[in-house]
């Protein structure tokens, strides 16, 4: 007998949409905070409007698991290269905290790469 693996391990996007969630908090405080030195300029607007398309990217790969495959590698890509600009540009407002976050979040991400459940091993879970 197969052992069935009914986890479907999706464990990556959740992890994932907690950094993106936790890092849009920091990101507005950076943004609307008066008393850091860095609010209301245009890094800091960019990093806010950037952080937010992450959470949408990260619920897209939450809950769009039954979209084709194709769709699903596209929107990790570009959660990727989110996840990289947010972090760098993070890293030059000097937002520490930003970064870890986003760094945390390359490890969800990476994690959500390696675990999610292929169509195969769907096939087989539902069984």
């Amino acid at each position: 007998m197969t052992k069935k693996n009914r986890h479907g391990t999706n464990i990556g996007a959740w992890l994932l949409l907690i950094c993106a969630l936790a890092g849009l908090v920091l990101a507005a405080i950076a943004t609307f905070n008066d008393g850091n030195g860095i609010a209301h300029t245009p890094g800091t607007y960019l990093v806010f409007f950037t952080t937010a398309l992450l959470v949408a990217g990260s619920l897209l790969l939450a809950f769009a698991r039954s979209a084709p495959r194709w769709l699903r590698g596209i929107i990790a890509l570009l959660v990727l290269l989110d996840l990289l600009g947010t972090a760098f540009a993070a890293y030059l407002l000097e937002a520490y905290w930003l970064v870890g976050f986003m760094l945390a979040g390359l490890v969800a991400w990476l994690i959500h790469l390696f675990t999610a459940p292929t169509k195969q091993r769907r096939k087989e879970a539902a069984a």
